[in-house]
């Protein structure tokens, strides 16, 4: 019996505070933005409770992952954290962890904390 060809992942373009990356396709979102040093926050390490990679979907929502239990989690319990603070201006918007999505395909994505951020954020039109 032959075996079956492994399929091959394909890369995948990542736009993380206007930083252009080209990752493995379920490469998460977060290490993505370390590779290109994009200067996402990032106070706990990647573990999903801090919000401080929190970051906001300009474009290929769609193709990061679906929310993890822990991200709605840390992303309901707000009012301890540092998103708290910015939690009413982004109300109603798709806010994301980085550390908790993994890239499906190409997406751009622009941080919430962080001078760089918020640079990319006037540039984008989105301050």
């Amino acid at each position: 019996m032959a075996a079956e060809p492994k399929s091959e992942r394909a890369r995948v373009r990542c736009v993380i505070n206007g930083e252009t990356i080209e990752v493995w396709q379920g490469y998460r979102l977060w290490d993505a933005a370390m590779d290109a040093h994009a200067k996402l926050w990032q106070a706990c390490g990647g573990h999903g409770q801090c919000t401080t990679c929190a970051v906001l979907p300009v474009s290929g929502a769609e193709n990061l992952t679906p929310p993890t239990g822990l991200e709605r989690f840390s992303l309901g319990i707000w009012f301890a954290k540092p998103l708290a603070f910015i939690r009413k201006r982004w109300k109603g918007k798709p806010i994301r962890l980085a550390c908790q999505s993994y890239v499906n395909g190409p997406v751009e994505v622009v941080g919430l904390f962080g001078k760089k951020a918020r640079a990319v954020r006037e540039k984008l039109g989105l301050e």
